[in-house]
Order: C-alpha cells, then sequence, then structure tokens
C-alpha cells in the first residue's frame, strides 16, 4: 500500500500529530507498507531548522520518505505553502489513500483538493479541532474558514477517524458533520482508533539514562514529583492543576512539580506569575519538552501524572504514563477518561482545583493504592496502546476506504457503459 500522511507542522509546539503522526508511520514501514510524510516548515511565527523541497529518508524516521515544504509565516495558524500545493498536484495520484490530520490550516484544504481530482480516498483527523471548547477559540477565523473549505472537505472524504468515543460523541452536533454515518452512504463515516504507545514506555530506560537525567536536576533530590506533559497552552488546564499543586504542597514539603513540555506562545509566563504569587516558583521545574528514554525515566520517577485539560481529544500523554505503570489524575474533558475510570487506573476529577487536590492528597496518602493504579493501567496500556496494535486497525481502515472507492468507481464506470 502507498500511503500519504499530511500534516500541517512536526513542531513540538503543536502537540499530538508532531508525535503520533511519525510513530505511526514507522509501524507501516515496518509492515512493509511504502510512506509518505508531506508537512510544513512552520514553527509558531519562524520555522524549522529543516531541509525544504527535498525528500528525506532515513533518520529521523527511517523507512519513510519525509518532505518539508516552506510555509508563510503569516498568517502563522494557516499554515500557506504554495510548494506544499505543487507537491500535492504532481504525486497525489501515486498514492492508494492518504491521511490528512488537523482541520483550520492551507495544508488540509489543499490535501483534500488534490485527492479528490485524483480520486484518492482520504480520510480527516480532526485530533479534537470539533471539541466545543476549541470550536469556540478563534471563532470567527474557524468561522470563515469552515464555509470556505470544510462542507468540501468532509462531502469528499471517506472516512473522519477521531481518537476516542468521547470525542466522536462530543463532535457530532458540529454541522460540518451533518452527513457523517448517512445511512444512503452520502457522507463520510466515523471510524474511532486510539493513539498509538512507543515500545519504550513498555520496556523502560536503563539505569544508566534514569540515573543520567535525574542527575540534571539535583533540586529533584529526596522530592516526590508531580509531573505534567504536553504543551504550556490554555486548553491543557493548568491553572488547576498549579492550585492544585500548591493547595497540597503547603501541606507536604517534599513535593516538587515538573512541567514538561514546549512553551508555545508564551503561557508559561502566566504559570511562572501562579506559582510565584503562591510562593512556589522554586519548587517547580519547567523543562522543555522531554522525549524518548528521558520521558520514560522521569515518569518512572514520579509520584503520579497530571493532566486537568480543558478539553483533550485522546490524551496521549495518560496512555505513556499508564503504560509506565505511572498512577495518573485526569480531568473528565480528557477524552480517554472512561478507560482509566473502569481500569482503576488513577483518579478523574471535574475541572475544579479542590477536586483536583483532594485527588492529588489521596494518591500521595496512599503510595501502595498509587503503585496498584499503575500496575492496572500498564495492564491497560498493554491491551490497547502498542503501535503495532493500533498500526493493524488503522491499516485495516485504509484497506476499507479503498475497497469501497474502487467499489464506487466500478458502480460509475458501469453507469457509463450503461448509457451508451
Amino acid at each position: 500500500m502507498k500511503i500519504l500522511q499530511v500534516v500541517e507542522s512536526l513542531a513540538p509546539r503543536y502537540g499530538g500529530p508532531s508525535v503520533a503522526c511519525p510513530a505511526m508511520c514507522r509501524e507501516f514501514a515496518r509492515c512493509g507498507h511504502e510512506t509518505a510524510i508531506y508537512s510544513t516548515d512552520a514553527d509558531g511565527g519562524g520555522r524549522l531548522d529543516v531541509p525544504v523541497n527535498l525528500p528525506l529518508d532515513g533518520p529521523p524516521i527511517r523507512g519513510v520518505r519525509l518532505h518539508y515544504f516552506h510555509a508563510w509565516s503569516f498568517p502563522p495558524l494557516y499554515k500557506f505553502s504554495p510548494p506544499l500545493a505543487g507537491a500535492l498536484r504532481k504525486t497525489a495520484s501515486s498514492f492508494d489513500v492518504a491521511h490528512i490530520y488537523s482541520l483550520y490550516g492551507f495544508p488540509t484544504a489543499a490535501a483534500a483538493h488534490y485527492c479528490r481530482k485524483s480520486g484518492v480516498p482520504y480520510v480527516i483527523h480532526p485530533h479534537g479541532s470539533l471539541d466545543p471548547f476549541l470550536r469556540t477559540h478563534h471563532a470567527l477565523r474557524k468561522a470563515a474558514y469552515s464555509r470556505c473549505f470544510l462542507p468540501t472537505i468532509f462531502a469528499g472524504a471517506a472516512a473522519v477517524m477521531f481518537n476516542s468515543a468521547e470525542e466522536l460523541k462530543l463532535s457530532r452536533d458540529a454541522p460540518e458533520l451533518a452527513h457523517l454515518d448517512d445511512p444512503a452512504g452520502n457522507g463520510p463515516s466515523s471510524v474511532i482508533v486510539d493513539v498509538g504507545v512507543e515500545e519504550i514506555f513498555f520496556s523502560g530506560p536503563s539505569e544508566g539514562v534514569r540515573h543520567e537525567f535525574r542527575e540534571k536536576y539535583p533540586e529533584w533530590r529526596g522530592r516526590r514529583l508531580v509531573t505534567y506533559f504536553g504543551r504550556l497552552n490554555f486548553k491543557k488546564g493548568l491553572d488547576i492543576l498549579v492550585a492544585a499543586f500548591c493547595a497540597v504542597a503547603r501541606e507536604q514539603n517534599d513535593l516538587h512539580l515538573v512541567l514538561a513540555g514546549p512553551d508555545g506562545d508564551g503561557y508559561g509566563e502566566k504559570i511562572r506569575r501562579w506559582l510565584g504569587d503562591a510562593g512556589m516558583l522554586e519548587r517547580a521545574t519547567f523543562t522543555g519538552n522531554v522525549a524518548g528514554a528521558e520521558r520514560v525515566a522521569l515518569l518512572q520517577g514520579s509520584a503520579v501524572m497530571m493532566l486537568t485539560s480543558y478539553t483533550e481529544n485522546f490524551g496521549q500523554a495518560v496512555a505513556e504514563a499508564m503504560a509506565a505503570g505511572v498512577a495518573v489524575i485526569i480531568s473528565d474533558r480528557v477524552n480517554i477518561w472512561p478507560e482509566v475510570e473502569r481500569a482503576r487506573a488513577g483518579l478523574v476529577v471535574p475541572c475544579d482545583d479542590d477536586a483536583a487536590a483532594a485527588a492529588l492528597r489521596k494518591i500521595l496518602e496512599s503510595p501502595e493504592a498509587a503503585r496498584e493504579m499503575g500496575r492496572r493501567g500498564r495492564e491497560l496500556a498493554l491491551a490497547r496502546f502498542p503501535w503495532s496494535a493500533v498500526g493493524r486497525q488503522i491499516l485495516a481502515v485504509y484497506e476499507k476506504m479503498i475497497e469501497r472507492s474502487s467499489r464506487r468507481r466500478g458502480m460509475a464506470t458501469s453507469r457509463v457503459a450503461a448509457s451508451v
């Protein structure tokens, strides 16, 4: 199978797709499928330091052809890229299927357009963009884009991919999805597929890596770590997390907050002010993005991982924490929450400071119960989230899309022949 992935950017500041897309493509390559990623060099108001308009084959994604195309830096959210459009116009027809990430940007509109023209079936992957909470953010820009592009984009899609049943449920009333799962087959079908977790979260890093990583942060010695993974961003509920941590840290002197993630839009300054006003800034560490073996080392050295987001289409960091055997505290807006609750792998709370603080106290007061949560979470992750399992599910979706597209083309050809 020849698979095209179109993702607006692989810069860490953009979160989920920048991690999930390369990992998924590695799994496709391992299974023997020919895979290409088309992306841009957009990185906020700047650019990634990558070669553009040249196919890269090998590291950092072995077995996958990676193409970066230059994008205009203004407007930064739209990622307008004539070179990307040109490449899609020339090459879209050479692929069997396309996977298009996100909604509100030029790469999505361009990829959908050229796939439709070439008769290539494509799946749209909103990554939470249709959540009611996010629909109100940049509402005017999104309304204009929706009016101009989204009806055609969704009408031409073979499928719309969601990462949890909760994400699909919350997105159902979006006007753009009016024809989703139409009984007459006049719209795209919905599919639900988990986000995968890399093998290293299950196997863990070496003792040497764990030791070297901890040595970078001497302020952590003798401390119990409350860890957050993700972008420093308004939607992540960090106001709730910081308030809960400060309330409990006033009672327990050995707590330390670790905020591990890129600061894409200066939101970290707000967090520093909140911590400073509470007298807790010295009991927090901003590590920036932490990846690979060090990310696992940080998780395994944490007392608990917290994610109190206002919206989260899945919660990849939560799945990673469970794979590493760490108890989690998450909000009921992190859409993996039903799975966490059913597995008793952590505590689920509303988006409320006091509720989050109470959950943190409960975890910290019973280390044995927390270890048992971690064990159950690891069992869930092993059963559901290895990329080998998730990759098979996505490949099955692609195969159905191709089969459906071929059947429709055959029917259209038959109708034309009958009319002659």
